[in-house]
């Protein structure tokens, strides 16, 4: 177990490097084509075990919806609630019906398999989405929905994949079970993620207001949080993924109502969010890519391959036509937004998970492996259609290599002025030349042999503990900040930056400061 969390998580996160060096590349097609090599490699493939589906759940899905609900405010959910039930209820239903009448009726699947397939077919990812539209201006409106959509959703297909699972093993089949199933799994998840969310805000809202520098214990708080909420949800057999989806939203409202009570947690959390965010959907497209390499080298034959190419194609038009006819007739969307609606359903971590609790749930190796291929065939056409089309039919983002090199530019002046203001100051050589070194670091234009003669300087340095000394270097790059800040105000009234361009620099400016004043961050 260790070797392969090891593996996977090297994968991920060399996946995510090289995709900063070919960044017009989607992340998550590097990330496939990362666990393709895996896979292909013997030594690492050996070593990385059968993935569980408990496991791959908890430890993956449940924190990425967690942190999906959290960027999306409560509020905006509240106020959608009967597009929500719409499209992650009725839609689902008639996808998942027409997509297994279509599989049975083409490809002669038994009809239990086929609403097997169809039923996990249904579930969208809004990170898979927005990855595949990148450097595009996707409607907001669409956007929206889409993101609505892929929160909720997830639900109406594990209860319909429950459902039709125990129809292909013990061939039973309740409409009226299917139902109860749905209300009881859907209305339990809000209500175990809504009370434990409630108790845990008011915990933290109390320790931060009995105790100083809380910081540690929030945030450990926070990354159990989705963990501990989804594990109690299932325990007593309610809908995890919806508990974990309403407890981001009430983190969401938390942190908005409380936004400046404890500003140091509130940034802290977020770049939790975000860097974590990214490491999951990472691995997630990494065991993607070895899951079906393996499956490929153990069972290549042209019939198998013929069969799961129809099977995920089959399942991608119907829902496809479905989504498409469902936002031009019933949510009175235009042509060109209802196509987009459709195409932006785009599938990805939830229904790789639902393919592997199919074992769990008795489902035989052979409809297995024939699931799992055709569902990765679905969610490699998900991805790849919007990626092409997309390009066709969206307007494009403003140029981002002209944005990067506009905001450089900025940067290197603004440092510039801080430089003057050092000049100002009339400082010992040997501490402007020291003052300046660090300010030409926010521009990045110190060389690594520059970084490298000022390390072995500094670490050959004896510690000035002289606090009056500190206190003057404090004051001497509060001073230049002070003076940095004045020019990007200035650049933003000329119009050579927008308020959300300058918003990258004077962050960068802000937490430099903050760095240097830091009180908890003193050596002894």
């Amino acid at each position: 177990m260790l070797a392969t969390a090891f593996i996977l998580i090297f994968a991920a996160i060399f996946s995510l490097i090289v995709s900063k060096y070919i960044p017009k590349i989607s992340p998550n097609y590097v990330s496939i084509f990362v666990g393709i090599l895996c896979g292909l490699i013997p030594p690492v493939s050996q070593h990385v075990a059968t993935f569980n589906a408990e496991v791959f759940m908890i430890l993956l899905v449940a924190p990425l919806l967690f942190y999906e609900g959290q960027a999306t405010a409560f509020s905006f959910v509240r106020h959608h609630l009967k597009v929500i039930v719409g499209i992650t209820v009725i839609m689902v239903a008639l996808s998942t019906l027409l997509a297994g009448f279509s599989l049975h009726y083409f490809l002669g699947l038994s009809l239990p398999l086929a609403f097997v397939m169809a039923a996990i077919s249904t579930p969208t990812d809004a990170t898979a989405t927005a990855s595949v539209s990148e450097g595009l201006e996707l409607p907001k409106k669409t956007n929206s929905l889409l993101k609505l959509e892929s929160l909720f959703n997830d639900a109406s297909g594990l209860v319909l994949l429950q459902a039709t699972a125990v129809w292909l093993v013990l061939d039973e089949l309740s409409i009226q079970h299917i139902m109860t199933d749905f209300f009881v799994l859907a209305i339990g998840g809000v209500l175990v993620g809504f009370i434990i969310s409630m108790l845990l805000m008011y915990f933290r809202q109390h320790i931060l207001r009995v105790f100083i520098n809380t910081v540690s214990i929030q945030t450990l708080i926070y990354l159990v949080t989705p963990f501990m909420i989804y594990i109690i949800a299932e325990e007593l057999h309610l809908s995890g993924i919806i508990a974990v989806v309403v407890s981001g939203l009430l983190h969401n409202s938390e942190e908005r109502v409380a936004l400046f009570a404890d500003a140091r947690q509130n940034f802290t959390a977020r770049e939790f969010q975000r860097v974590f965010a990214d490491l999951l959907n990472s691995l997630v497209f990494v065991v993607f890519g070895i899951t079906s390499t393996k499956i490929m080298l153990e069972q290549f034959s042209w019939l198998n391959i013929s069969l799961w190419g129809l099977s995920g194609l089959i399942l991608y038009l119907v829902n496809l036509l479905v989504r498409y006819c469902y936002a031009r007739f019933k949510l009175k969307e235009n042509n060109l937004d209802a196509w987009l609606f459709a195409i932006g359903g785009v599938h990805g971590a939830v229904t790789l998970a639902l393919v592997f609790t199919l074992p769990g749930l008795g489902v035989a190796s052979e409809h297995f492996n024939l699931i799992l291929m055709s569902e990765l065939t679905l969610i490699i056409l998900s991805m790849l259609v919007p990626t092409i089309v997309l390009r066709f039919i969206l307007p494009k983002e403003p140029n981002r290599a002209e944005t990067l090199a506009k905001l450089d530019q900025v940067r290197s002046e603004m440092v510039q002025a801080g430089i003057t203001e050092v000049h100002k100051m009339k400082l010992p050589t040997p501490i402007t030349k020291l003052v300046i070194a660090y300010l030409k670091d926010q521009s990045r234009e110190s060389t690594l042999k520059e970084f490298t003669k000022r390390w072995h300087r500094i670490t050959r340095l004896p510690k000035i503990r002289n606090s009056r000394f500190q206190h003057m270097q404090v004051r001497i790059f509060q001073r230049c900040f002070f003076a940095e800040r004045a020019y990007i105000r200035q650049a933003i009234h000329e119009g050579k930056l927008t308020f959300e361009e300058a918003y990258f620099i004077y962050e960068e400016l802000l937490l430099a400061e903050a760095l240097l004043i830091d009180p908890y961050n003193e050596e002894e």
